[in-house]
């Protein structure tokens, strides 16, 4: 098949956007994002500077593993508790 000579010319097409997809809720701070169902695996969250704060993450894996991921926090120790408690 040979291919059209001028492709973009004439009406553009409409897409649909379909109706059943949903957002997954986020946890919002300064400089990270991730999911309201990691809550529930934060370790620790600890005070590294004035202003830095490093959350740490224990997702279990199969047969009692864990991952462990280290998030650090651009905010004040209490604005991240505040933030965190508030999901």
């Amino acid at each position: 098949m040979r291919p059209k000579k001028y492709p973009y010319s004439g009406k553009i097409k409409k897409q649909e956007k379909p109706s059943d997809v949903t957002l997954p809720d986020l946890v919002v701070l300064p400089n990270v994002s991730f999911r309201k169902e990691l809550i529930k695996h934060v370790y620790t969250v600890t005070r590294y500077h004035d202003g830095c704060t490093i959350i740490r993450f224990r997702i279990p894996r199969f047969l009692g593993a864990y991952d462990e991921q280290r998030v650090e926090v651009k905010l004040s120790y209490e604005e991240t508790l505040k933030i965190l408690n508030s999901y």
